[in-house]
């Protein structure tokens, strides 16, 4: 059983999986929550979807999760527990430009894995007060993280901390129209478009 030090802040919100077996269908409602979000939004989805998505039934959401809010501050707490861990590695480079092209591609990795979690943020998130905060001290946190990468790395610039702001709200956009809109010019999943938004952050901060 994992320490308390190791317990993940959703694990308040669920019933303790004392038991492996339980804590693996734990994960796997996380899961299954996440892409029934994705296809249907927060709104549109049902804890018998989740359940079905999950190969569970009902009763096993509710004993482990009082409501569809709780399943979605799991899923939202799990993730940012995990990016916060992440974002050192996802940084672990010298150059500026390369800085640049990690954070771009890492942030684009995320939003791919993660992207029924930011379609339920957009449409419930914002209605829940200390998810929201957590999300933004989570940008924030990315935000100086990359401003000290940044510097370490040699880069000079008149106000690098409102630059890093700029662009971190650049690739937060971006994307977030490329899960929300399906008429985006610009699909998150486009490659080439993730490329061609490391060229502009990368010229806009000149590295």
């Amino acid at each position: 059983m994992a320490s308390a030090s190791k317990t993940k802040p959703s694990e308040k919100l669920a019933l303790p999986a004392q038991q492996a077996r339980s804590r693996a269908t734990r994960e796997r409602l996380l899961t299954a929550g996440e892409k029934v979000f994705a296809r249907k939004g927060f709104n549109g989805a049902r804890l018998a979807d989740i359940a079905e998505e999950a190969g569970c039934s009902v009763g096993a959401v509710y004993f482990r999760f009082k409501d569809k809010d709780a399943l979605f501050q799991a899923i939202a707490e799990d993730y940012v527990h995990v990016a916060r861990e992440r974002l050192p590695m996802m940084l672990g480079v010298s150059e500026p430009a390369a800085i640049v092209r990690a954070c771009v591609l890492g942030t684009a990795a995320n939003f791919r894995q993660h992207r029924g979690l930011f379609r339920a943020i957009m449409e419930r998130g914002f209605e829940i007060p200390n998810l929201t905060a957590t999300f933004f001290a989570l940008r924030d946190e990315a935000s100086i993280t990359i401003e000290k990468a940044l510097r370490r790395a040699g880069m000079k610039h008149r106000d690098l901390p409102f630059a890093v702001r700029v662009m971190t709200q650049m690739v937060y956009g971006f994307l977030l129209t490329g899960i929300l809109n399906p008429r985006a010019p610009t699909k998150i999943d486009d490659d080439k478009a993730v490329e061609e938004l490391v060229v502009a952050c990368t010229a806009y901060l000149g590295v």
